[in-house]
């Protein structure tokens, strides 16, 4: 497998229990400087799948104020959620944060929190307010994943909850706000580290800020913004073009940490419904490629390299309605690509669906920026209707069809029906009333019709019956057709698809 070229490094540092990472806050003079952005991501851009996790929030036990520990935990779980990209979902439930802390124990992957005398049987130091120890897995892409995170409140010192100042407490012992040390915690959890240099929670001391600044904010937004963080474009159904090379965006870029160098150009993928999606890639002979396909925060990444053969990508996969990511990589500088070709090229990617249904075809459009309460579909089937898809071969015959639901004003009205088809070097085809497609320029020329009729409910509309490329002089194309509807009494006007229905003939 290609992941083994990306820069996997787990973070260290001096204290280490076990297989696990300790985060301790130190208790010192609080130092403020004036840097910009000062914010410090640890762990090496390490973060949890999906821009969030669930922290059991169930500590037993009050503080002397009356607040319940494990209400101070929500308050602070929910400043990180309701300010910042990330999400904690909290569960009422106690789970011990030192379960499988000892040596040959596995993690039990729950993020567990509470008071002990000692982190997990290792004595505390004696400005140590709390640690958070988090356990990683190595992810295909650059970093490596958080998948448990516990925090230990050491429960030789003394705590209530309160706001403002700090409190010197009583008999000379000062006392702590555990609600600002929770949200400190919490910030380790993410994957912040300290911040010394700017007024922030993170800061390595702590100091009379009980609310999260700016700075604590920019850093897991920053952390989690995902696709954010390069330049991104949208994928369509069909074709699309690109290239990996000098000015694109890096892994490490992308991440907000690691050392994978490595370039990546990034897709956005809108789906209206469930569908099958296969991604295919062909390069230019140069680039050797990986392939991979996720969720729009970088989550439940699938990764290929050569399934196509000939070392070129290809991903079919299952994926529900909603926004999902495209990443087209290569290797970083100084791996040897298995290919022997080089990280830089040129390629070729398909978009292919699959699905028992019509697309329900999004993004209306008008003529003269109306809006209508209308719904259109699409597709191409080889079989009758039984399936459809966009992709087809040469020698295949099929159908595309298309469906609108007229906006109920528009029902039993006398209007009309269009169809186009924009071929790759931008000409516009509309079909006429005799069947035939023909050249059209729509700045100068009519709307189009194809067939005038009192509008029904529901309109069917067969765009191409028993089309075989083959047989008309065409072995490759990738074209969009599109479909409307007006009414006679706004003969300017015409609603559309702003979706296309693809044809993709390889």
């Amino acid at each position: 497998m290609k992941n083994i070229r990306f820069a996997l490094a787990l973070f260290q540092s001096p204290r280490v229990l076990s297989t696990r990472v300790l985060s301790p806050l130190i208790i010192a003079a609080t130092l403020f400087g004036s840097a910009a952005q000062a914010f410090d991501i640890s762990a090496n851009g390490n973060k949890w799948p999906g821009a969030q996790t669930l922290i059991f929030t169930g500590m037993p036990g009050t503080s002397r104020s009356g607040v319940p520990w494990s209400l101070a935990l929500q308050r602070a779980a929910a400043e990180w959620t309701d300010n910042t990209r990330f999400t904690f979902e909290s569960s009422p439930l106690y789970r011990d944060p030192c379960a499988g802390s000892g040596p040959g124990n596995p993690p039990d992957i729950l993020n567990g929190i509470d008071f002990r005398s000692t982190v997990c049987g290792n004595s505390f130091n004696a400005s140590t307010l709390a640690v958070t120890v988090f356990f990683t897995e190595f992810n295909i892409l650059g970093t490596a994943d958080l998948v448990e995170a516990d925090i230990i409140f050491n429960q030789n010192l003394n705590f209530d909850v309160y706001d403002g100042p700090q409190r010197p407490g009583s008999n000379s012992t000062r006392e702590y706000d555990f609600q600002r040390i929770a949200l400190h915690e919490l910030g380790h959890v993410i994957g912040l580290g300290h911040d010394d240099t700017q007024r922030a929670i993170m800061s390595s001391t702590i100091g009379n800020l009980f609310r999260l600044q700016p700075d604590d904010i920019a850093g897991a937004d920053t952390l989690y913004a995902g696709i954010e963080n390069c330049d991104y474009r949208a994928a369509r159904f069909g074709w699309v073009y690109g290239e990996l090379g000098g000015g694109d965006c890096r892994v490490q870029q992308l991440l907000s940490g690691g050392t994978d160098d490595s370039f990546i150009d990034v897709y956005t993928l809108d789906l209206t419904q469930d569908l099958r999606v296969t991604v295919d890639m062909v390069t230019d002979g140069q680039l050797d490629s990986v392939l991979f396909i996720g969720n729009s925060n970088l989550g439940a990444l699938r990764v290929d390299e050569d399934s196509a053969g000939n070392c070129n990508p290809r991903l079919t996969t299952n994926l529900p309605a909603g926004r999902h990511t495209i990443l087209v990589n290569t290797y970083s500088n100084g791996i040897t690509p298995p290919c022997g070709n080089t990280n830089t090229g040129s390629y070729r990617m398909s978009v292919v669906l699959q699905s028992a249904d019509l697309l329900t075809l999004s993004g209306q459009q008008s003529f003269q920026g109306g809006v209508a309460d209308a719904n259109f579909f699409g597709g191409v089937t080889t079989n009758g209707g039984q399936s459809f898809t966009n992709r087809v071969s040469s020698s295949q015959a099929f159908d595309v069809r298309g469906r609108i639901e007229i906006d109920p004003a528009h029902q039993g009205q006398p209007g009309f029906l269009a169809v186009a088809l924009i071929t790759p070097q931008g000409e516009i085809l509309v079909k006429n009333t005799l069947g035939e497609l023909v050249g059209y320029q729509p700045e100068v020329q009519p709307v189009p019709v194809s067939e005038r009729k009192v509008l029904s409910a529901v309109e069917q509309i067969d765009i191409l019956s028993q089309f075989r490329a083959a047989d008309n002089g065409i072995s490759e194309i990738d074209v969009d057709f599109f479909i409307g509807y007006g009414v006679d009494s706004n003969p300017g006007e015409l609603y559309y698809n702003g979706q296309p229905i693809n044809v993709l003939i390889e």
